[in-house]
């Protein structure tokens, strides 16, 4: 059947008659008439029972107009859907995040303004290292990543700085240090250290290896772990934990968090997703991060200038 058949029967159901549902529908009266006509020869039935002043549906007619209204209604909700869809206001979006930037400003501003403008999509949210990532959404597995600069990323996949962290020492709050003016690599000799682990973030637990040996300062590393276990660590005074300082978005009461002042390890936090995706609740998704990530940059460089 097709729908501008059903339309047109429903119309003159409606009406009782086809000169009003053609003006109805802004049809020529002769089109309508062949748009029932045709319905009543595929359907084998008389839909209407002709009268000498409009017409009155039929046994048959009564059910096919219960039944093509649902069928209708049901189009146009689909229709609409489906354009909400090609809108980006209905989806589902699959974000990963590394565990060290979970509490990051730009990270969670960037969910939160999206679920409040777009609450008709599904977000999930999935914990995975920067380094999987890739891998993740090369695979189709996440559509999007939260992630540190641990490498650059092939030519399929686009990406869009965040901010930039570094690092920062934990302390628990009561260590000798924590009152120390200025802190440098050389007051972190024979402390112990907790750090993130190597398979975590290679490159950067080489470089920071590296950093402290520069200084002729054998680290005396004694726990490798997550971030957000390296902070639990240092609360019961396991050790002293060089962090991102992403980390200071993650308050723990126990510790505080202090620069090193010869101790600089930039760090892009990047989103990343592939260029090739045809998602238009991506779109959104993206471009409202971009738009949180600026307005925190403006934020920060405004209270610079103030102070």
């Amino acid at each position: 059947m097709e729908i501008r058949n059903l339309r047109s029967f429903v119309a003159v159901a409606e009406a009782e008659h086809f000169r009003r549902a053609a003006q109805t529908l802004h049809l020529a009266q002769p089109a309508l008439s062949r748009h029932v006509t045709a319905l009543e020869k595929e359907l084998g039935v008389s839909l209407f029972d002709r009268l000498p002043r409009g017409v009155r549906l039929s046994e048959p007619g009564r059910v096919l107009l219960v039944e093509a209204k649902r069928i209708l209604d049901d189009l146009g909700t689909t229709a609409e859907l489906v354009k909400r869809v090609g809108r980006g206001q209905v989806g589902v979006l699959r974000i990963a995040f590394s565990e060290a930037a979970s509490g990051h400003a730009a990270l969670t501003e960037a969910i939160r303004t999206f679920r409040t403008a777009q609450s008709n999509v599904e977000l999930s949210l999935i914990p995975m290292a920067s380094g999987p990532q890739v891998e993740a959404l090369r695979q189709g597995r996440i559509d999007a990543g939260f992630r540190y600069r641990v490498s650059l990323v092939d030519k399929e996949f686009e990406r869009r700085e965040m901010a930039v962290e570094n690092v920062l020492l934990a302390l628990p709050k009561t260590h000798r240090l924590v009152d120390k003016p200025v802190l440098h690599l050389a007051d972190l000799r024979d402390e112990p250290l907790l750090c993130i682990q190597r398979q975590i973030n290679p490159d950067y637990y080489d470089s920071l290896m590296a950093k402290f040996l520069a200084a002729n300062i054998a680290p005396r590393v004694v726990q490798e772990a997550s971030s957000t276990i390296v902070l639990s660590l240092v609360s019961v005074g396991m050790g002293l934990g060089i962090v991102s300082s992403a980390m200071r978005f993650r308050p723990v009461q126990e510790v505080t968090f202090r620069q090193i002042k010869d101790l600089s390890m930039p760090s892009p936090f990047d989103l990343v997703w592939r260029k090739n995706h045809t998602s238009a609740v991506l779109t959104r998704f993206v471009d409202n991060a971009i738009a949180v990530a600026a307005n925190q940059a403006a934020a920060i460089k405004a209270a610079k200038k103030k102070s």
